[in-house]
């Protein structure tokens, strides 16, 4: 009796042992990671359990990782449908063709682009530039017939733009379509890119994913960012992993490396800022 009661403690002892090692262990292996973007933002997390997908891991997680830059510079926009951040109809930048299309860009952003699709091309990839700059007015194009589209789907279907209820069909195309002065392609530093030889129009995962893996790779060294991922929808309102911005080398090579969208970092420049 004696030998069983004390091979019985020892098992527990033994038990409780492994226990307290795994407990350690878990709490050493805990993670800092950004969280929101805004001051303060960083909490401690179980890395090994939080499955998050938008979950990165970071260096250590202090303020002087975050580039020092003038957030107010044109390059920096935040560009959506809240007030604060519409473009105007009177807004045009100053923009140029792409060469050997007949899309436009910003003049000061164009080498930069030119050397990121010459990197493409050079990789073997074919290049279609399916959207790049456009005029308020031909956003308005878009968004009316949008809306105008969605109204006549109804039962009656609205044809007058002055009835209360045509103003369901504006709101539902705003989920669909970029509100007049709302869209980052007004600012003329927003370029939509797909693989020509495997153009599949709009529908992300018939695309070539090596093209877009290979250009999330290289856009920051270009000054470009993935704009809309869809992991991102909830932060960013938007799924068009097809979309590139540029915003400069030191805040693209920071928001790609760390897996944040561009709501993230401005608004650790924009504590106020809403998204």
């Amino acid at each position: 009796m004696f030998k069983k009661k004390t091979i019985w403690l020892l098992c527990m002892a033994a038990l409780c042992l492994a226990l307290y090692t795994i407990v350690i262990s878990r709490i050493e292996g805990r993670t800092d990671v950004i969280f929101g973007g805004s001051d303060n933002g960083f909490i401690r997390s179980d890395s090994a359990t939080f499955g998050d997908p938008n979950e990165y891991n970071t260096p250590e997680p202090t303020e002087d990782i975050w580039p020092d830059i003038d957030i107010d510079l044109p390059q920096y926009s935040m560009v959506n449908d809240q007030v604060a951040h519409l473009l105007t109809s009177q807004f045009e930048p100053d923009v140029d063709y792409i060469e050997g299309t007949t899309q436009l860009f910003s003049v000061a952003a164009m080498p930069y682009l030119d050397a990121m699709l010459q990197d493409l091309r050079d990789a073997g990839f074919g290049i279609y530039v399916a959207g790049a700059y456009r005029t308020y007015s031909y956003q308005k194009m878009l968004f009316d017939g949008k809306a105008s589209q969605i109204a006549m789907g109804f039962d009656p279907p609205v044809t007058d733009y002055l009835d209360p209820k045509y103003q369901e069909a504006v709101e539902e195309a705003k989920k669909i379509t970029a509100y007049p002065g709302a869209s980052e392609h007004q600012l003329g530093l927003a370029i939509d890119l797909m693989d020509k030889r495997y153009y599949t129009p709009y529908v992300y995962e018939n695309m070539n994913q090596k093209f877009y893996e290979y250009l999330d790779s290289i856009c920051a060294n270009y000054g470009f960012i993935k704009r809309y991922p869809t992991r991102k929808l909830l932060l960013t309102g938007w799924d068009e992993p097809w979309h590139y911005r540029y915003v400069g080398v030191e805040a693209a090579t920071f928001i790609m490396e760390q897996g944040i969208c561009y709501e993230e970092f401005y608004a650790h420049y924009n504590p106020d800022f809403q998204y």
